[in-house]
């Protein structure tokens, strides 16, 4: 190992001095540290997960790439999922989560996000949970919280438990833990149909439109984040954006307009985590559809 590469969780960091937030001081490094001294929070949102690599080799000084094809001879370590993608006909291996080597390492290629599939290595056929994607048009996180929680109404009206988060950008994602049997086109449907419920209480709000000339401004529930071979970004996940914000949990209580989704970042996670999961009981919430939404 050379004076200039430093070891985490047994993967060697080259480079781990180069500086990724310019403004912030927060070095490759520092990225590999913080999650291997949040691995113990993550872990359940990659184990078993096929991930997609978004790599930003120079951080906020640079363009982001993404990288599903992960060849079994290619850094990170890791077993690998072999799908065929129906675009090109050709197999694609996809790193599969599980190890604390295997996240440190994708640090190591450039990774700052990580982003997961609802469904597991082992159950492809089968979602762990019912996700939507509320995406500002208007670049307001107040927007995304206003439509969160008319979505939390809906949820609550069909009786199902859901959780929020922040996406560590500008929007607001919300996980409905599910009952094995569900598929991820059952999950897209069902996942549409109330986008649409969505948009029909809040026209001038919410749009489930996909063209994002006709959006107007308004935040797009996009349901295809459930889609099989999909991915979104994991709860404590770290963003490249301004001043390196996390993916954070959230109670119901705690989205706002107010909010500033910045205030949870790698500088002042810790003091976040102190106050304990809004998310603790996700894995033991898992729930059936209710019937007026199995369809």
């Amino acid at each position: 190992m050379s004076a200039e590469a430093v070891k985490i969780a047994g993967v060697v960091i080259s480079n781990p001095d180069k500086v990724w937030w310019p403004d912030d001081g927060i070095t490759k490094a520092d990225v590999a540290r913080f999650y291997h001294g949040i691995w113990s929070h993550i872990s359940p949102w990659m184990r078993d997960r096929p991930l997609t690599a978004e790599r930003c080799p120079d951080g906020m000084l640079g363009a982001c790439f993404y990288r599903k094809d992960f060849p079994e001879h290619w850094q990170p370590a890791g077993p690998r999922l072999v799908l065929r993608a129906a675009s090109t006909g050709k197999d694609v291996r996809y790193i599969v989560g599980g190890s604390i080597a295997t996240l440190i390492g994708m640090v190591n290629l450039g990774c700052i996000a990580i982003h997961v599939m609802s469904t597991r290595a082992s159950a492809m056929e089968s979602v762990d949970w019912l996700a939507f994607d509320l995406d500002p048009g208007s670049g307001e996180f107040a927007d995304a919280a206003r439509a969160g929680l008319a979505l939390h109404t809906i949820l609550d009206e069909a009786g199902l438990k859901s959780y929020p988060k922040t996406s560590g950008s500008r929007g607001l994602h919300v996980f409905c833990p599910l009952r094995a049997g569900v598929t991820p086109q059952r999950a897209v449907g069902i996942a549409a149909s109330i986008g649409e419920e969505l948009a029909r209480r809040e026209p001038t709000l919410v749009t489930v439109e996909f063209s994002k000339a006709k959006r107007g401004g308004r935040v797009f529930a996009d349901a295809m984040r459930n889609a099989f071979g999909q991915t979104i970004v994991a709860p404590y996940s770290v963003r490249r954006r301004p001043h390196a914000p996390v993916s954070t949990p959230l109670a119901w209580d705690e989205v706002s307009p107010r909010l500033d989704p910045a205030t949870f970042n790698m500088r002042t996670f810790e003091k976040r985590l102190a106050r304990g999961d809004p998310w603790a009981d996700f894995w033991r919430r898992k729930q059936a559809l209710p019937k007026k939404l199995a369809g």
